[in-house]
């Protein structure tokens, strides 16, 4: 048998190679025994997914495994955001919930994410405990569970009605196109919108595994149809969300993208400056430093956490946090659940378009005018294995004060190789875990700077080759 690894959100393999019936099937044997050791046994488990290729099968044969182990199972009627699934499990307080989902991953793969009972994305220690059952006997249960599908669309809307002006968006009117990448955001960020009272053009909006040829990613290359809406210039805004609906993509006027980057900024402002809302802002090590900017200016505090949102996830459960997010297209808040939620992301600039009067990049030169400018850039170097392991190494114990030629203020080993030169300029390298890719970050203050940085810093790793 093979070995089944989860990796920073869940386990993703290609489907008829390695994610397969019976392996899937050795996994849910697995979360049985951890719910079981967790004494969470007479709690339910709610089961979803996207809209990848046999998808219902997925959801019907988990739903059968766990009733058959013991474990009530809730199960949706239909395709699932994965917020909405961490919803269910912090509202009706379960055992935890499963969606089968490779998120932004090409087409070929599908993959089973598990969120525990806290209701955020598993953390490490859940994973590897749960690894470590795979294949384990299961004993019989005293009873089978109970089975139950359900609709929950209608109580999640209910749920982002305590997050999002509804009041502001009717009375703004605005327009916007909606492309939800053939995946389960459909019928929930276009349904939000419409009633918002905004007027809306949606794309993709049907079931296709194969999401058009490509990953179902809200990034500029997979947004054509939509990039093309908005440079027609009849909508405000362009919104997109990815496979399983955590992740966003958001078009301003003219069609032009906003990284996510200025997207989190842009919420934390908005938040702050049109909500009155108040609390830390959480953000991973890969994330734009213009955060820690913004909260000096809001006078507030920033919380630096690895890459992933399991780390993330269990702060917005504490409490005190205006935002949570990640530059790779996550974000969540104070309040809401501790999961990447790309519909409320969606909606919340729209509340902000809403609110301002003023397209996305009016507002952005307003923010840059206060707090200076910002360029953000990434860059993934192939290296073999060997030659990334000998990287790292050379990394871990370097010690000197210049990196690139430039002083260093302070070195982060967070997570990967972090090497701050001051308040608006840093590079991080951080290896891949599961591919022969070290993934490279820069930010500065101008294009002219990052570009050399960025330049810089490939030459540097290309040594490695």
């Amino acid at each position: 048998m093979s070995a089944i690894r989860f990796g920073t959100s869940g386990w993703r393999a290609i489907l008829s190679d390695e994610f397969t019936f019976a392996n899937v099937g050795r996994v849910l044997n697995a979360i049985t025994l951890y719910v079981r050791t967790e004494h969470l046994a007479e709690k339910k488990v709610v089961i979803g997914s996207d809209t990848r290729f046999l998808c219902d099968r997925f959801r019907q044969f988990a739903a059968g495994r766990l009733a058959a182990n013991g474990i009530g199972v809730l199960v949706t009627d239909r395709d699932c955001p994965t917020p909405v699934i961490s919803y269910l499990i912090k509202s009706r307080k379960l055992a935890g919930g499963i969606n089968f989902t490779a998120s932004h991953n090409p087409p070929e793969y599908q993959g089973l994410k598990f969120n525990p009972a806290n209701a955020a994305p598993a953390h490490t220690e859940v994973t590897t405990a749960i690894e470590g059952l795979i294949d384990q006997p299961v004993p019989p249960p005293a009873k089978p569970g109970m089975i139950e599908l359900i609709d929950p669309r209608e109580e999640y809307f209910k749920e982002l009605g305590k997050f999002i002006d509804f009041g502001a968006l009717h009375q703004a009117k605005i327009k916007v196109a909606c492309d939800v990448l053939y995946g389960a955001g459909r019928g929930y960020l276009d349904e939000v919108m419409r009633r918002a009272g905004a007027q809306v053009l949606v794309l993709h909006n049907y079931v296709n595994p194969l999401f058009g040829g490509h990953r179902p990613e809200p990034a500029p290359e997979n947004l054509g149809e939509l990039m093309k809406e908005m440079k027609k210039g009849g909508y405000s805004l362009g919104l997109a969300v990815d496979g399983d609906a955590d992740r966003f993509g958001i078009v301003d006027k003219g069609g032009v993208f906003f990284n996510a980057n200025q997207v989190l900024c842009l919420t934390a402002w908005h938040l702050h400056r049109n909500r009155g809302r108040r609390g830390r802002i959480v953000r991973s090590v890969a994330t734009t430093g213009y955060l820690d900017r913004i909260a000096a200016y809001l006078k507030t505090t920033v919380v630096e956490v690895p890459v992933g949102f399991k780390y993330i996830g269990p702060l917005i459960n504490e409490g005190n946090v205006l935002v949570g997010g990640e530059e790779s297209g996550g974000l969540s808040i104070g309040g809401h659940v501790p999961e990447k939620d790309g519909i409320l992301a969606c909606a919340l600039i729209a509340e902000l378009v809403a609110m301002e009067k003023k397209t996305l990049g009016e507002i952005w030169r307003d923010i840059e005018a206060v707090i200076g400018p910002l360029w953000t850039g990434r860059v993934d170097v192939t290296l073999p294995q060997d030659r990334k392991n000998v990287l790292m190494a050379e990394l871990a114990a370097w010690r000197p004060p210049l990196f690139l030629g430039l002083a260093v203020q302070r070195a982060n080993r967070l997570d990967g190789y972090k090497f701050v030169f001051n308040e608006a300029e840093w590079v991080l390298i951080r290896p891949s875990g599961t591919e022969p890719l070290v993934r490279c970050y820069i930010e500065s203050d101008t294009p002219a700077r990052g570009e050399w940085l960025k330049e810089a810093l490939v030459a540097f790793v290309d040594r490695y080759k």
